[in-house]
């Protein structure tokens, strides 16, 4: 277990490296470019709560799943559509001109692709590789770049002069103590469940490894689409 949390970390702190250099170009990127940025995060938002759903579904009872359908309960806002974090993230998209909810039409076709194989490989591979795939990859790696996002297009002058209107409720939980109790108290439930075998501990890894990949190809996407004129967007 020691040595998957050393690879775990250094994966986090390269992780952590490259979301703050991809990122950094929010600080300075038009309007226009971040909301097509913006509304391509959202079908993350959808798919990871689909692939939670699954991944809940498929363990095993124990603390690992009650704290995953913990975490599932809070995406979907504890019992409040409203405040349920797609709904939250859209409040947002709003607050800073997109038009309504855009849909699979608006999203990078490569990214897409890219959702849908995971949300398979949530159902073919086992379910110790979909926890390091979605319970652990989604709720580590995804939580840096949102980190970063934030950090950056935060301090964008156009962010700025607009930020008194912004919904900013969906950064709020992300950034904030929540995701970071949610880190901590999934790596001691994940220790627990790789203690049952060194089987299960390498499938974990496994899943990690594909999730960070997965992460960097997406916004790799994101970036190379933004200018293209396919990508005709609902803006306000």
């Amino acid at each position: 277990m020691q040595n998957f949390w050393e690879i775990a970390d250094s994966t986090r702190v390269h992780t952590e490296y490259l979301a703050d250099t991809r990122l950094r170009s929010l600080r300075n990127a038009p309007l226009p470019d971040l909301k097509k940025i913006f509304v391509q995060y959202r079908f993350f938002t959808i798919y990871y709560i689909k692939d939670m759903s699954l991944l809940v579904h498929r363990l095993p009872f124990g603390k690992l799943r009650s704290l995953l359908a913990e975490f599932l309960n809070d995406e979907l806002g504890n019992g409040e559509a409203t405040l349920a974090h797609p709904r939250l993230y859209d409040d947002f998209l709003i607050s800073i001109g997109v038009g309504p909810a855009p849909n699979t039409e608006h999203a990078c076709p490569a990214n897409l692709a890219l959702l849908e194989e995971i949300s398979a490989m949530m159902v073919t591979e086992s379910f110790a590789y979909a926890v390091g795939l979605r319970g652990l990859g989604g709720e580590c790696l995804c939580q840096l770049y949102l980190a970063a996002m934030h950090t950056h297009f935060s301090e964008n002058p156009a962010i700025k002069a607009i930020a008194d209107q912004i919904d900013w409720r969906f950064w709020d939980i992300h950034i904030g103590e929540l995701d970071i109790s949610h880190r901590l108290r999934l790596r001691a439930a994940i220790d627990e469940e790789m203690a049952r075998s060194n089987e299960v501990g390498a499938d974990i890894q496994n899943g990690y490894e594909r999730s960070k990949h997965a992460w960097d190809t997406f916004w790799v996407n994101i970036f190379n689409m933004v200018d293209a004129p396919q990508l005709n967007l609902p803006l306000a």
